[in-house]
């Protein structure tokens, strides 16, 4: 009966895919839940910001306002300035019993303004208060020029203080690695255990040809891979529901995001099919078939660094599951989805074929 022996292999299995699949429930929800403190730790306030105002010009070289309430009991004012919140290398720039001052703006980079207040000549200085002249900036800017995150949102510009910039630099960023190494190790110990077991030839003495065994045990890898997908969809939609933020992400989004590297995964199952079906032992299958893996990454990174090293991301598997493209454009590319489907049962003909030609050790 064809499909038996998938079956099977699930029914065996169903255990150690149990406790991934809730590894993966928790993780995919826990890091939604995690958002709303991680936003609210980068939108902060600054100390005392709504007692300190800053106008900023509307060009460069006119002049900045800086005002501040008064405090009773003063007898004088100090302005700091600095470019950085921590204040370390802060120069002096205002002295004196005002409570507004004003100066050029001749400079480009962002700078930070402390205002405190002297009570005494004997007391140390009481901050008022802290303005910026960049409020409200992505923090996260300057590290998105780097190449391989740029890797990760496919050079669109996200805000992490959202909820699909947030998921798709925190969670897809190690969603490929978690998932794609599981199918390795998967597809590859499915295949070369029974070689090692001495499992094969017994196998096959039964009316089960080496093509059906390959196509049954790559197609248990796909149930598996569906399988994590929709459980990290769940797990997601979850968290979304639980910090009211669908309306921003909708279900649709998250589940075509990942449903879109389904292929992906076929992929590697494919190249551990192949690995298992050549080497066949366990540690060389899925040493080369994560070589592959983390080859097709860095492949797909170091194509972002310039355009002479472009032509590497046409022969990453990572170019074609952009799941950004989702997430931020609203557009499934469905000739992508293609591409790595057709690319995954290509290799599983090969690895029908090598197995074919090979001798089954007794």
């Amino acid at each position: 009966m064809f499909g038996r022996m998938a079956y099977m292999e699930l029914r065996t299995g169903w255990k150690g895919l149990l406790i991934f699949g809730l590894l993966i429930l928790v993780v995919s929800a826990g890091m939604v839940q995690i958002f709303p403190t991680f936003r609210d730790s980068l939108t902060e306030e600054l100390e005392g910001a709504n007692k300190v105002s800053l106008e900023l010009p509307e060009e460069q070289g006119g002049n900045i306002t800086l005002s501040w309430e008064s405090l009773e009991n003063a007898t004088s004012y100090m302005v700091l300035e600095d470019s950085r919140l921590s204040m370390v290398t802060a120069k002096l720039k205002y002295a004196g019993e005002e409570t507004s001052i004003t100066f050029e703006k001749d400079f480009e980079e962002k700078r930070y303004y402390a205002v405190t207040a002297l009570l005494n000549e004997t007391s140390d200085p009481l901050l008022i208060g802290i303005a910026t002249t960049e409020e409200g900036e992505n923090p996260f800017q300057e590290l998105l020029q780097n190449p391989v995150y740029k890797g990760f949102t496919g050079g669109r510009n996200v805000n992490m203080l959202e909820p699909k910039g947030f998921i798709t630099l925190e969670f897809f960023s190690w969603w490929w690695m978690l998932a794609g190494l599981f199918i390795a190790y998967l597809s590859v110990s499915v295949i070369a255990s029974d070689f090692e077991n001495r499992h094969m030839d017994v196998l096959l003495s039964t009316p089960i040809s080496r093509r059906r065994y390959l196509i049954e045990k790559f197609g248990a890898m796909t149930v598996v891979a569906l399988l994590i997908i929709l459980v990290a969809t769940a797990g997601l939609v979850g968290g979304l529901t639980s910090i009211n933020a669908l309306n921003e992400f909708s279900v649709d989004a998250v589940f075509l995001s990942l449903i879109s590297c389904l292929p992906f995964l076929m992929v590697i199952a494919a190249v551990g099919v192949f690995t298992a079906v050549f080497f066949q032992k366990v540690r060389a299958g899925m040493g080369a078939t994560f070589a592959f893996v983390f080859a097709e990454f860095f492949l797909y990174a170091f194509g972002g660094f310039s355009k002479s090293l472009e032509w590497m991301k046409t022969i990453s598997i990572f170019k074609y599951w952009d799941y950004s493209s989702v997430i931020i454009d609203d557009f499934f590319k469905a000739g992508d989805f293609i591409v790595l489907a057709i690319l995954a049962i290509v290799l599983l003909i090969i690895s029908i074929w090598v197995f074919e030609k090979k001798d089954i050790p007794a």
